[in-house]
């Protein structure tokens, strides 16, 4: 009987070990979106992030990271930027940003993802592009590079004005290609 007994228990245990769900969350807080631009015929980056996220994803909890991630979509305040530099982060959200047609408002929808590769649809300016980003996730974290052209967004108004308006520190030149990185934490569903 014990020995019966203690079957059932191994069984009841693996049973249950085996067919828990894991569950993942995302929300705001842990989503970092940052940038690196470039500036000075050397081409020196300059990175900063955007502090005003929104997660407008579907849904805020699955199963799996990857269902978390397909199909996820942000809101990111380009009004708002952090370099750790306040005349510097003033320029670009006024030069920058504040000359985008569309107002300051960033759109990113995961929509295609493979084994190492995501494909954002980014909304900027009032037009929308693919961004192709390799990603890794590693203790629940995804970590995500890729680039992108501004001109590709109509956005030589732009540039032309941060140019202008950093011309001595950029030495006369600001480049059009910028870095992007995504940083997001899945804890697990409380």
């Amino acid at each position: 009987m014990f020995f019966h007994n203690l079957f059932i228990l191994l069984a009841l245990v693996f049973t249950t070990s085996t067919f828990a769900k894991e569950c993942f969350t995302v929300n705001n807080e842990n989503i970092v979106v940052s940038w690196t631009a470039f500036k000075t015929p050397k081409k020196v980056g300059v990175g900063g992030s955007f502090p005003n996220v929104t997660y407008t994803g579907k849904k805020t909890t699955a199963e799996s990271i990857k269902t978390l991630i397909r199909g996820a979509s942000v809101t990111i305040d380009g009004g708002k930027v952090e370099t750790k530099n306040a005349s510097r982060n003033k320029k670009i959200a006024d030069y920058f940003f504040g000359n985008m047609m569309k107002g300051t408002d960033i759109k990113a929808k995961v929509i295609k993802l493979s084994k190492d590769m995501l494909t954002m649809d980014l909304t900027m300016n009032g037009i929308t592009k693919k961004v192709p980003m390799s990603y890794v996730i590693d203790n629940n974290i995804l970590k995500a590079n890729g680039f992108m052209d501004v001109l590709d967004f109509s956005m030589s108004k732009s540039l032309k004005a941060i140019n202008k308006a950093c011309y001595a520190l950029h030495e006369g030149k600001t480049w059009s290609d910028v870095e992007l990185s995504l940083e997001v934490k899945f804890p697990k569903c409380s």
